[in-house]
Formats: structure tokens, C-alpha cells, sequence
């Protein structure tokens, strides 16, 4: 049931505030291609946090090849056939912490600032809200380095939760403080799909 929503959601098309037109839609197991060319566009500071090693396409080809929207639920924009951002709704389906889901969001420099990041927290939320089981979205972002998304994320609603002092080191082993920030889905109406 949950597939047959996404399918009916996607694809769907925003316009951008530099008037670019872009695509919003899942990530299939064709992606593979221009999803690692975006990974090789970004730069080095951009994936000094990534959790995984997108310079290594057997990374890319894995998530592609791999999918499973019960657990990632991956969503790129696209201008054209170019991506230019990708966000992925991360989830754990049994546990303690069954009822929070994860977002991971990176957007290429050249769109940002153009409300492409804003519009994929939003379509990450509505996702969430379509599960039925998620109560709370996190983001993760480095008190030092992405003082913008934290921003940008407390304007959508997120609330800073706690900052963890030295705990996440870089690609370069420079540790760094983290700051954790949640969405509560409880408090937002919705009618889901029967």
C-alpha cells in the first residue's frame, strides 16, 4: 500500500526561485550513473560528513541496486537529467526507535539558496506523515559547518534538541560538535489515503 501512495505521488514538478524547473521523484535502480556523476560534482566539504563513501561507485551502485523503501525511502530533484539534490528518509521499523524516522539531505552549491532544500524537508515530511508509524523526524547537521541547515530546518519547524560536543570526526580527522534537531510529526493533521 505504502509503494502504491509513492508511486501516486511521484513524479511531480516545482519551480525553483532562479525559475529553474525541476522534477521531484524516487530514486530507481537506472539512477545509478547520475547519481554518482552529483556525488563527484559536490565538493569535499560537502562530503566530509556523507556517512558512506560516494567517491566509490559500488557505494551508488549498492543503494541502487539495493532498495528498499521499507527501511530508505531516497527522493532526488532533478533539472533535466542532471540530479542536483538528493534526500533520503531513513527508517527502523521495529525497535526502540521505530517511531523516528532519519533524514540525510545533501543539495549541489549551485541550488542552493533557491528553496530546492526547503521543498525536500517538506516532501521528507509529507513521506513521513504518509507512513502512519513515524512520530518524529532527526536531522544531524555540525554546529560549526551548517549553520545554514540548522536554520533553514528551525524554520520549517524543527527544534534544536541537544548539541554533542566532539562527536563526529570529519574525512580528515577533525572532530567536530553535532547538533541534533526534530520534527514532531503527532502535531500535524493528516488524512491518509484508505
Amino acid at each position: 500500500m505504502f509503494d502504491e501512495i509513492l508511486a501516486e505521488e511521484y513524479p511531480k514538478q516545482i519551480t525553483l526561485k532562479n525559475s529553474a524547473e525541476v522534477t521531484i521523484r524516487l530514486l530507481s535502480s537506472g539512477d545509478t550513473d547520475a547519481l554518482y556523476q552529483f556525488f563527484q560534482s559536490i565538493s569535499r566539504d560537502d562530503r566530509m560528513f556523507l556517512r558512506d563513501n560516494v567517491r566509490d561507485k559500488s557505494v551508488i551502485e549498492g543503494w541502487c541496486r539495493n532498495m528498499d523503501l521499507e527501511h530508505v525511502i531516497p527522493v532526488l530533484a532533478l533539472v533535466g537529467d542532471k540530479i542536483v539534490a538528493e534526500i533520503s528518509l531513513h527508517l527502523e521499523r521495529h525497535g526502540w526507535k521505530s517511531h523516528i524516522g532519519k533524514l540525510r539531505l545533501v543539495v549541489h552549491k549551485d541550488f542552493r539558496r533557491q528553496g530546492l532544500a526547503v521543498e525536500m524537508v517538506k516532501e521528507v515530511i509529507e513521506i513521513a506523515l504518509h507512513t502512519g508509524s513515524l512520530e518524529q523526524l532527526n536531522a544531524e547537521c555540525m554546529v560549526d559547518t551548517q549553520q545554514g541547515a540548522i536554520r533553514m530546518l528551525e524554520l520549517l519547524g524543527f527544534i534544536q534538541r541537544a548539541i554533542l560536543p566532539g562527536q563526529v570526526k570529519d574525512i580528515e580527522g577533525r572532530t567536530h560538535d553535532l547538533t541534533l534537531l526534530s520534527y514532531e510529526l503527532r502535531d500535524q493533521e493528516f488524512h491518509a489515503i484508505d
